[in-house]
């Protein structure tokens, strides 16, 4: 499974599962949108207060309203490059998780990657919550993850997704020479809890390793302009002014 990032470098998955990559493949983050995201709407209808000479008089609804409000976080740039940056692995096989305070057990249907554990010592120190299982539970991952020399992989849980029973542990990995890689994560609920086969499980973020100089000052002339031209743009469009200012600065 090998996909192209931006047409020059590759990302690729692979398992030693047969059929894996046909009954839970890994795909583009873009095929896993949280629901609450996929549900919203992304302008708001106003109402207007029926009083003359007040700006909000008519209010705005329907095709008005999509066209020219300045809409929900769904037009959010931030949040929606975010949810669809990188790759999702999901659950690979439906996984029961069963514990009290001091005991966790699991079934996965003998699926021949299941679960081990990061014992309390070596996590010690960590603020865990009082209902949190005191070792963290790792998931031990069927895939090997493979990127072009000079590129690592940010493992992040799928962000926006709100998952509540457990959070798994991001991380960096160099990915070019290292691919096997396991998610350990917090257990937070105490009932018990099947995460299927399919659920949007770990987020994989490609980027190219670089060094930084890091410079600390003043806005120069041209910086101040460029910051009013920018402020200009967001204040004269409803819809999509950051995009109009990115492609603007990507064009010869």
């Amino acid at each position: 499974m090998i996909f192209d990032l931006g047409g020059k470098q590759s990302i690729e998955f692979k398992t030693d599962v047969e059929g894996l990559e046909d009954i839970a493949p890994v795909r583009p983050s873009k095929y896993f949108l949280p629901k609450w995201f996929k549900e919203m709407p992304d302008y708001i209808e106003t109402s207007g207060n029926h009083e003359k000479g007040k700006p909000s008089y008519f209010g705005k609804k329907g095709d008005t309203a999509k066209k020219f409000t300045n809409g929900t976080v769904k037009r959010c740039p931030a949040i929606v490059d975010l949810i669809t940056e990188g790759f999702i692995i999901p659950m690979w096989a439906d996984l029961l998780i069963q514990r009290d305070m001091d005991t966790l057990e699991y079934d996965n249907r003998r699926f021949p990657y299941s679960v081990e554990f990061h014992s309390a010592e070596q996590i010690k120190g960590w603020d865990l919550k009082k209902t949190d299982f005191k070792e963290a539970v790792k998931f031990i991952n069927p895939w090997r993850i493979y990127t072009p020399p000079g590129y690592s992989v940010m493992f992040m849980p799928p962000t926006y997704q709100f998952e509540k029973r457990f959070t798994v542990l991001p991380g960096i990995v160099e990915t070019d020479s290292y691919h096997h890689i396991n998610f350990p994560s917090i257990w937070h609920t105490t009932k018990d809890a099947i995460i299927e086969r399919g659920t949007p499980f770990i987020q994989v973020i490609p980027f190219k390793r670089d060094d930084w100089n890091l410079n600390i000052g003043q806005m120069n002339e041209y910086d101040l302009k460029n910051d009013q031209i920018e402020k200009t743009e967001l204040s004269t469009k409803f819809k999509n002014a950051y995009r109009s200012i990115t492609q603007r600065l990507r064009s010869p």
